[in-house]
């Protein structure tokens, strides 16, 4: 096997390795847990928020046979409990049932609206009762994926000022714990995890992402409407982390990361595993406590100082059976655990650790959000194996001519409960190390994971994408404003989820056709183009950017783009003609077209947007939106 470059993404800078902190801890003290004849899932504790409008899955293991008895009641007579259907009001709610013969139990209490405190009594009638304390009704958001979803509030950039005014206590969250394989230290660390409701003193280890998510959501979906996120992800995992052994196997793609695995690992005995992963540990703590020393000491050093005083990253870790980062280790150790905890949906924000196999992500993520779809409709004692069938991806170049790659057909297509469990995908945003910048040579792997993230908004239903291009730093894959892209993603929930009149989309590519009297231009026409102008970034005056103006060949200054010209060296478009070989273009906005030209492209029928790892993003609309990515053959 050839070895190939990895890229340095890993976990998330400072983030909790474990994912239970001292403050989970401390909320898990009078945790009601159970005993292994009758125990619910880790998910319940006190404080939790469930799904409101479906019905409310509670599950758990036990010894098979025994009753289990649930009632949801008002704490003290005050709140009462609405039903959605009918919009009775009772004082409680319950359901019945009992453990399965594989020793796993599951009852659905009836949907219902937003409300609380509530009590949860959960009991097996025998010698098990457990009370869930303080419980509300509302939204609940499953944010997972990896290092940029796991990068905690307290490294976002306006961080002093949100935690400060974090104070809710309807906004609420439930840090799953990190670990790749089921053994006793996840049992402990589960024992150990509670939902918390956001303050100062507790949602500094929140994603940051999910955290202006919610608090979005919060303000405009009502005071009264609570809001839960379980934080459920991993920096530095693949996508194959996220999936069974099961798809992986089923799909030509999933089979070559399996291989992959396996080559690495046959031979070998646990105590070699756990002397490659002791000694790497060691040094990648070491490097970490140098890198958080000298930004301590010099808040602005660069990571060009960074590395050149204290190396790369020691990333990734030696590949073991019982690391976090393994294929199959976050779906066996934390998905499959949590599911089918009743949710609105899934915030999905991951691609990095995969760019240099992009081939392959479009298969997978449709793959993924198929099997999760699935798995979330399962019931107790069900196979999950045997539930869902991969469905096939199919190729579709055609929708963009020369040069592209297959397109994802619908996976897992009328399989499961997928309505109810809506994606929304964050597209990567530009990014670029210093080393690749100044070689002049982009690789141009985050183009595809992009263009694969909007292909499957575009083709697989409920799935939304939440366009971030315009952000992102140079030399810098952990981006430190985190609050336009939560918001961003909470726009898409609002518009597409819940309804809400909000305008969510940035401009979108409609159509592609000749223009000028010697067919040397080509028109982009857009949607959702409303006030399409070009206009400042987020980052354009950092470095790898150009100056606003530049000098025209009689001398003079001018201005490199107005609000409706933009100069080939800034606008983001480039055009090919027949040979494929593209040029950057000039750009001009008419109405909700943007006309494209370069004087060595005589015939264009190419034409792309954003096709770079970095690079100018200056196309919006009125509502201050980022245009998506794109390329196309007329």
């Amino acid at each position: 096997m050839s070895a190939s470059p990895q890229t340095a993404t890993g976990p998330a800078p400072g983030a909790n390795a474990s994912g239970v902190d001292e403050s989970a801890a401390e909320a898990a003290r009078n945790k009601p847990i159970g005993t292994a004849e009758f125990r619910p899932s880790a998910i319940f504790s006190h404080d939790m928020v469930l799904q409101r409008g479906k019905p409310i899955v509670l599950f758990g293991t036990g010894t098979p046979g025994r009753p289990v008895v649930t009632v949801l009641s008002t704490a003290d007579g005050s709140a009462l409990i609405r039903r959605q259907s009918s919009r009775s009001i009772t004082d409680s709610v319950s359901a019945i049932g009992s453990i399965a013969p594989d020793g796993t139990w599951m009852v659905t209490l009836p949907p219902l609206e937003a409300g609380g405190p509530y009590t949860l009594t959960i009991s097996d009638r025998t010698s098990v009762t457990l009370k869930y304390f303080n419980v509300m009704v509302g939204e609940v958001w499953i944010a997972s994926g990896q290092s940029n979803i796991e990068f905690e509030l307290h490294n976002d950039r306006d961080a002093d000022s949100a935690i400060a005014a974090s104070d809710d206590p309807l906004l609420r969250f439930f840090n799953v714990p990190k670990f790749g394989v089921v053994d006793s230290e996840l049992i402990a660390a589960e024992n150990q995890s509670a939902w918390r409701a956001s303050s100062p003193d507790s949602c500094s280890t929140m994603s940051a992402i999910a955290y202006y998510f919610a608090r979005k959501l919060r303000r405009d979906l009502g005071p009264d409407v609570p809001v839960g996120i379980v934080d459920c992800y991993i920096g530095g995992t693949s996508i194959t982390s996220w999936m069974s052994e099961h798809m992986l196997t089923a799909t030509e793609a999933g089979r070559g990361y399996l291989d992959r695995y396996h080559q690495q690992i046959d031979g070998k005995t646990d105590q070699q595993f756990h002397d490659e992963t002791d000694s790497w540990q060691c040094t990648f703590n070491a490097w970490n406590e140098q890198i958080a020393a000298a930004q301590a000491a010099v808040p602005d050093i660069t990571w060009d100082v960074l590395n050149a005083r204290y190396g790369e990253c020691p990333w990734p870790p030696p590949v073991t059976p019982f690391s976090q980062y393994h294929v199959t280790g976050a779906f066996n150790a934390m998905v499959r655990r949590l599911a089918p905890f009743s949710t609105r949906g899934v915030l999905w924000y991951q691609g990095e650790e995969d760019e240099q196999r992009y081939a392959s992500y479009r298969e997978l993520l449709g793959c993924m959000i198929g099997e999760w779809r699935t798995l979330w409709s399962r019931r107790a004692g069900g196979d999950f194996s045997d539930s869902y069938d991969v469905g096939r991806i199919v190729a579709d170049d055609a929708a963009r001519g020369h040069g592209a790659e297959p397109i994802a057909d619908t996976p897992a297509a009328s399989v499961g409960n997928e309505a109810e469990l809506p994606f929304i995908i964050v597209q990567l945003p530009r990014w670029i190390d210093q080393k690749e910048y100044n070689s002049g040579i982009d690789r141009m792997f985050w183009p595809h994971i992009r263009e694969a993230q909007a292909d499957a908004a575009r083709i697989i239903p409920d799935v939304y994408l939440a366009v971030t291009f315009d952000t992102g730093e140079f030399n810098n894959i952990h981006p430190t404003d985190k609050r336009p892209v939560g918001e961003r993603i909470a726009l898409q929930a609002e518009a597409h989820v819940y309804g809400l009149p909000v305008h969510a989309d940035g401009p979108a590519f409609v159509s592609l056709a000749s223009a000028g009297e010697t067919a040397d231009e080509l028109q982009v026409r857009f949607d959702n183009a409303d006030g399409l102008h070009f206009g400042p970034w987020s980052g354009s005056d950092d470095v790898g950017h150009l100056p606003a103006v530049h000098s025209s060949e009689s001398g003079e200054t001018e201005p490199l783009w107005t609000v409706n010209r933009c100069d080939a060296a800034a606008s983001g478009f480039e055009i090919a003609g027949s040979d494929g070989i593209y040029h950057r273009a000039d750009a001009r906005i008419e109405a909700d077209t943007v006309v494209l030209h370069a004087d060595a492209v005589s015939h264009p029928i190419c034409a792309r947007y954003g096709w770079f790892s970095w690079g100018p993003a200056p196309l919006f609309n009125a509502f201050g939106l980022p245009a998506a990515p794109f390329r196309i053959h007329k």
